[in-house]
């Protein structure tokens, strides 16, 4: 039973864009006009569900002065919206050319088929059916009972586009200047949090090594019942290293640290600082011992939940400012271009206000 209460809320979640079909006044009511055109109950309760929904949790929903302010946001948004809307129509911003058109109608539909087939997913794993031709065709049944069509995606994608053509009219073809894209590169210092978080690294301070390491794992409860438990294995290491060998050979026939299966982490390895706050303690000593004195040199084992660890030090880490590649280069462009945008847009929205015919029912 409580699968069948998820169906409508996980259909809707695929087909979010008019959930507004669903609305539970069925009463069009206007709400506002906006220099003479009709802002209807329908169109403004999508800004209020979706408003809902962002600041679900954040506000009393019985608090009637809270309420108020969420349904009065919307409403300015709503409004907003229309001026917009209005002003990228007198300005053309909707007069495509055949193949821009042609690409927007392409778009749409396969936008509107891969969500009723995601649809079409979710009701087999939520109800364990198996055959792929009913629940598609069920989800195609649900779509046009909400009124959803291709076209619905389709205007979705034209407004996409139309909005591409306003930011240019308001902005120009391309604003960003190569002062701008430099500056900005100049003013990004990553810290260690972003290196190991996925974000972009723009410099990098004094005093990183780059640290190799064989990963071994142990058994026991204690730190010395697992050094125990690879002894042999250490010591075949040390008499291996110690005779000449390479790290990196025995890596490949030791290691279980899949971070090391990329080639290419073989040559920049762990970033390793003395006051590194993403380590363990174990393995920053262990990478700035006595034995570690210079590049070529490996640790004592050390152990930690995963296993025991021979470091080794590699090299010590270019510092400075990370070359601005053309991909470095382009991201900030474009980041750049998008921040000028939402200031461009703010500012305009102000100027239709100030001079708009607003009347609110």
């Amino acid at each position: 039973i409580m699968k069948i209460h998820r169906l409508p809320a996980l259909l809707l979640s695929m087909l979010l864009l008019f959930s507004c079909a669903l609305a539970e006044s069925t009463d069009d009511k206007l709400m506002a006009t906006v220099n003479g055109e009709e802002l209807r109950y329908s169109a403004y309760v999508t800004y209020l569900t979706q408003y809902q929904q962002l600041l679900s949790g954040a506000y009393d929903e019985t608090d009637e002065t809270q309420a108020a302010y969420i349904e009065d946001l919307a409403l300015t948004t709503a409004i907003q919206d229309m001026l917009i809307e209005q002003d990228m129509r007198a300005k053309g911003c909707y007069d495509f050319d055949e193949e821009t058109e042609s690409w927007i109608q392409e778009q749409g539909q396969t936008a509107y088929e891969t969500a009723l087939t995601n649809v079409g997913e979710v009701l087999r794993a939520e109800l364990g059916y198996s055959d792929e031709e009913d629940m598609s065709s069920f989800a195609l049944s649900y779509a046009k009972a909400l009124g959803v069509t291709a076209e619905d995606y389709i205007a979705v994608y034209r407004k996409q586009r139309a909005m591409v053509n306003y930011y240019t009219v308001l902005l120009g073809d391309n604003p960003v200047t190569e002062d701008a894209i430099q500056s900005a590169y100049e003013t990004n210092v990553a810290f260690e949090t972003a290196l190991y978080s996925g974000k972009e690294v723009w410099y990098k301070p004094d005093g990183y090594r780059s640290i190799l390491e064989i990963l071994l794992p142990a058994e026991g409860d204690t730190d010395e019942a697992r050094l125990e438990s690879v002894q042999a294995t250490l010591d075949a290491i040390g008499e291996r290293l110690n005779a000449g060998e390479s790290f990196q050979t025995l890596m490949a026939e030791y290691n279980t640290d899949a971070a090391f299966d990329d080639a290419d982490f073989l040559t920049v390895g762990y970033q390793v600082h003395r006051d590194s706050i993403v380590w363990d303690e174990r393995f920053v000593s262990a990478a700035f011992s006595e034995r570690m004195a210079q590049p070529g040199c490996w640790s004592d084992p050390i152990v930690s939940d995963a296993g025991v660890h021979i470091l080794y030090y590699l090299c010590d880490s270019k510092s400075g400012a990370i070359e601005m590649t053309d991909a470095i280069h382009d991201a900030l462009s474009y980041t750049l271009y998008q921040d000028m945008c939402q200031t461009a847009l703010a500012e305009r929205i102000n100027e239709l206000s100030d001079s708009a015919e607003v009347t609110v029912y």
